[in-house]
């Protein structure tokens, strides 16, 4: 019941986390409006601003996550991100959301590997592909309440032109969103006081007990590059959707802020959390009755289904097909959310574990998120040459990659069961 409570309440953070990263993605035009920015400046703050800081301060806290209390690390992460997603709000020109956005960042570097390393202590391996999988849903869930969230406080105050909130006097609808936003997300370090921290599985650790991060990762490269390189060039194209679908829907089919909010984000809620919380429960569910690398194979062709859905939704004619198509799409597009990552916990031993997740994030976070927004933003600009050929420029970019990636984490299957071979062993001792 412990370990169940503490998945749900961290699963809670990363759902806020998701929020406050994602938010921005609905508030492109006002935000382009106000501060006279352009495409690729906006996807400069999705991506590179929040990624900076995100990745770089992965490393470092991955290691602290390995020596000191977990439960700590996510409570100072989370105040951090909540407060600097409220400072968005009162940015006044590029640089200062910038600075902002890498705040946003630094602090949400603490969660997933702490997460992670302690949902792997809580659970034995067989079992830990679903609750894995149950906390990476927050990313699709937290992907669509920014939606439903941010469109509904944008129709409700975007009446008048200005807002007006205690203390800070009158601000833009889009200040006051990312104000409401990140302070009602400090809930969760009141909820983290009531969360066990979990004993350390060191009997987990078998031949590799002692052993650094950097001897475990070129004595299993194979597997390593592989995966990483698969699902960082897929992330590439997750950031890449998650950050112009919302504009896509916008500039293309003319909806607005508040409709997209509502249809796009519940199709990403539901479809979007069901592929993750589904795939999580099928690997467990084959892992328990013998199926090796069950967690990659799921990834693999996951990825390689969801390439021709997401091209046949960029290229609809009207947005009701569009979104229609993207409902499958959702399914197999988050399936790798918990998997991937799930599969190097059960590829790593215990004392390693946090170091690992945060090398995963950091590399795909250094991937993913500084290249995915401004790859479509390029493409858009000067490929296609006109700001409404959104569609066409995420379409291009899940065909250059979907198959890649998809056939890179296919190709990490034999080598991934020679690591857990590994961990098999009988300890050696000295």
């Amino acid at each position: 019941m412990r370990s169940w409570f503490a998945v749900t309440v961290l699963t809670l953070g990363y759902t806020v986390s998701f929020v406050d990263r994602t938010i921005l993605s609905l508030l492109i035009d006002p935000i382009k409006a106000d501060l006279g920015l352009s495409d690729t400046q906006i996807a400069l703050l999705q991506g590179l601003a929040f990624g900076l800081f995100y990745t770089v301060m992965g490393m470092p806290l991955g290691w602290l996550v390995d020596r000191t209390s977990r439960r700590r690390v996510v409570a100072i992460g989370v105040t951090t991100w909540c407060l600097a997603t409220a400072v968005c709000g009162l940015a006044g020109n590029f640089w200062h959301l910038f600075i902002a956005r890498m705040g946003v960042g630094a602090g949400e570097a603490s969660l997933s590997p702490a997460a992670i390393s302690m949902i792997g202590d809580s659970f034995p391996p067989e079992r830990r592909a679903f609750p894995i999988s149950v906390y990476s849903m927050a990313s699709s869930v937290g992907a669509g309440l920014a939606l439903m969230v941010g469109g509904t406080v944008i129709q409700l105050i975007s009446a008048q032109p200005r807002f007006a909130l205690p203390l800070l006097g009158e601000v833009a609808p889009w200040q006051a969103t990312f104000i409401i936003v990140g302070l009602a997300g400090l809930v969760v370090v009141v909820l983290l006081a009531f969360v066990t921290e979990p004993v350390r599985r060191e009997a987990l650790v078998r031949e590799e007990s002692g052993s650094g991060l950097i001897p475990h990762l070129n004595r299993h490269r194979g597997f390593h590059l592989r995966h990483l390189g698969g699902m960082a060039l897929y992330c590439v194209l997750i950031y890449g959707v998650l950050s112009w679908m919302p504009a896509y829907f916008i500039r293309t089919f003319g909806w607005t802020p508040g409709q997209v909010g509502l249809r796009y984000g519940l199709v990403v809620t539901l479809f979007g959390g069901s592929g993750l919380a589904g795939a999580g429960w099928l690997a467990s569910h084959l892992a328990i009755r013998g199926m090796r690398a069950a967690s990659l194979k799921i990834t693999g062709w996951s990825i390689l289904i969801v390439t021709p859905l997401l091209v046949a939704a960029c290229l609809a004619p009207d947005g009701w097909t569009a979104l229609f198509i993207l409902a499958p799409a959702m399914i197999a597009f988050t399936a790798s959310g918990g998997l991937a990552v799930s599969a190097l916990c059960e590829a790593a031993p215990g004392n390693l574990r946090g170091r690992t997740a945060a090398l995963y994030y950091f590399v795909l976070g250094m991937v993913g998120l500084t290249v995915g927004p401004v790859s479509v933003a390029l493409i858009t600009e000067h490929v296609f040459g006109n700001p409404n050929a959104l569609g066409p420029a995420i379409a291009l970019t899940a065909c250059v990659l979907g198959p890649i990636a998809g056939l890179l984490v296919l190709s990490a299957i034999k080598p991934f069961g020679r690591a857990v071979d590994a961990l098999a062993k009988p300890a050696v001792t000295a």
